[in-house]
């Protein structure tokens, strides 16, 4: 097996150890609190987690995935680096305490004043964690970032629900990731420790510059493109619709993360080493599409069906309203999970000039559809939809770009990937359709049951009838 391929598959391994362990954890956690809290406490902390991204930006600025590509940087660049990252954070960091009030007054929420104050403490501990966690990913340490992640969540997931059950309200959402993020800081810091350099020496951060410019405007520009919905949701609707939005919104990405956060964290590092061979780089993006679609368009169809049973399995009754969202939000799911990967391919190609143009065309699409959904219809299905309209434009921008500039061949090459996977999913529309209208079950837990079976039951039949493959054929043509 070569180098390149047992790095990747070891990286997907210890990948997948800790986002689908995580993925069951989060789901168990979320299940909770959701029972305990209401939709109006998960707006309120939707919008300031939201804006604290915001400011994140200025922190990264783009500098952990060049830290990652310039393998050659020495220990005085990375300590002025980290120097110049922990001035950010604790300016930055200030910057948000101080505008808690302000954030308060605009969305008519004074409860947002402490939830902002006590989340300024993550720019802190972000801007400290920056270098190292770029540094671990740059050697490749999968196994040791799964292992902390995994029992960091558990331990603070627990702290969640013991605050939340105790009535601590709102503050059992923001008090518990504060926590992961020191302990990730301690951690970080002690495998990889670092010193403050107080001559603080530029040349390392012009060096990156070129580089890191690019990611940042394009993390930029994406941050709008998909955050400015909930921004809008909770200014000009309300934090009630903001929670069934937001829940609704989560829920559909949780597949979607786990998969992409599967293979992204390797992504970049490993596939920077084909940096000097585009044709092969082609090849192997265009194995890893065989795969994300081959999953998402059957999942998206799965999730429509079963939405109404999921949501009330998962969160209960009181979240309802947040199943049309949910239902609209799955269709995206698809192109979602394939346009989710495409940074890295950027970033190993140094293309993130590309990155950045299309990531301003998209946001202008995104933004567009948005308003229009706000003003002209003003309900949270219409933004959903919005959203989906706008995904599909910038795929096909963003992958025409690539395929065109970055790859140098045909658009084509990526439509022949998608083929297949989406006859499966127009399939098992057909089939799940006829299911809901002619046999409708009304117990949602032998409903569930029953669309699960019947779903994997006719994927199964597509992949012996039309694809002339098994299933362990599959996985061991994913293997090579």
């Amino acid at each position: 097996m070569s180098t390149l391929k047992q790095t990747m598959l070891t990286g997907v391994f210890w990948s997948a150890v800790e986002k689908y362990s995580a993925f069951f954890i989060s789901l168990i956690i979320s299940a909770i609190l959701a029972r305990i809290l209401g939709p109006s406490e998960y707006g309120v902390v939707t919008v300031a987690s939201v804006i604290i991204d915001f400011f994140a930006l200025f922190v990264s600025m783009g500098i952990g995935p060049a830290i990652i590509q310039y393998k050659d940087l020495t220990e005085t660049d990375l300590d002025s680096i980290f120097t110049a990252t922990l001035i950010l954070g604790l300016v930055l960091g200030g910057v948000f305490f101080v505008s808690s009030w302000t954030i308060a007054n605009f969305y008519d929420n004074q409860l947002l004043v402490p939830i902002c104050q006590i989340l300024a403490v993550n720019l802190l501990m972000n801007s400290a964690n920056l270098v190292p966690n770029s540094l671990m990913m740059r050697d490749l340490r999968f196994k040791f970032v799964a292992t902390r992640s995994l029992i960091l969540q558990i331990i603070s997931g627990i702290f969640a629900i013991i605050v939340a059950y105790y009535g601590w309200s709102v503050y059992a959402l923001v008090i518990p990731p504060i926590f992961t993020s020191i302990c990730v800081c301690v951690i970080n810091l002690y495998y990889y420790p670092r010193r403050i350099d107080w001559h603080f020496n530029l040349i390392p951060l012009k060096r990156i510059f070129s580089y890191s410019i690019y990611q940042f405007l394009f993390d930029s520009v994406n941050y709008f493109s998909r955050n400015l919905d909930k921004l809008v949701i909770g200014r000009l609707m309300s934090m009630d619709a903001l929670g069934y939005y937001d829940k609704s919104y989560r829920l559909m990405m949780m597949p979607l993360s786990k998969v992409t956060q599967v293979l992204n964290p390797v992504l970049q590092p490993v596939l920077s080493t084909l940096q000097d061979d585009i044709n092969e780089m082609e090849k192997k993006y265009g194995k890893l599409v065989s795969i994300l679609s081959n999953v998402s368009f059957p999942l998206a169809i799965y999730l429509l069906f079963t939405a109404y049973d999921l949501i009330n399995i998962v969160y209960g009754n009181k979240w309802d309203l947040a199943v049309p969202a949910f239902q609209i939000l799955t269709l995206s799911l698809p192109l979602q999970m394939i346009l989710s990967s495409s940074g890295g391919v950027f970033q190993s190609a140094n293309s993130t000039q590309y990155m950045f143009l299309t990531g301003i065309r998209n946001t202008f699409f995104t933004v567009s559809t948005l308003f229009i959904a706000t003003f002209w219809f003003k309900t949270i299905e219409a933004i959903a939809w919005s959203w989906n309209i706008s995904l599909c434009i910038n795929f096909i921008l963003t992958y025409r770009t690539m395929y065109h500039s970055v790859f140098h061949c045909s658009f084509g090459n990526l439509l022949c990937h998608l083929t297949k996977p989406f006859i499966s999913a127009s399939m098992l529309f057909v089939v799940m359709l006829m299911q809901h209208c002619l046999l409708p079950i009304s117990n949602i837990y032998l409903s569930f049951v029953v669309k699960t079976i019947l779903a994997i039951a006719v994927t199964f039949l597509f992949i012996r009838l039309v694809m002339h493959t098994t299933p362990m054929a599959i996985l061991k043509s994913i293997k090579s």
